[in-house]
């Protein structure tokens, strides 16, 4: 379930490149970040490690925050 939350959430940010404003893709990301945060916390309390992917993509999008 938090792994489809994580896939929508690419989806529409995806679909909004294009066709939304600045402002509404800055909320979008945010929107994927915190997708990508709740999967990470549910994979460390499984012990389960983060795939080196998702944890670039994390602190990519950590990185956008507040830009524009």
């Amino acid at each position: 379930m938090l792994l489809e939350a994580v896939h929508a959430a690419r989806r529409r940010l995806e679909d909004a490149r294009h066709d939304k404003r600045l402002a509404e893709q800055q909320v979008l990301r945010q929107s994927l970040l915190d997708a990508l945060d709740a999967y990470a916390e549910a994979l460390a309390a499984a012990g389960v490690p983060l795939p080196p992917r998702m944890r670039a993509e994390i602190d990519l999008y950590r990185g956008l925050r507040g830009r524009g």
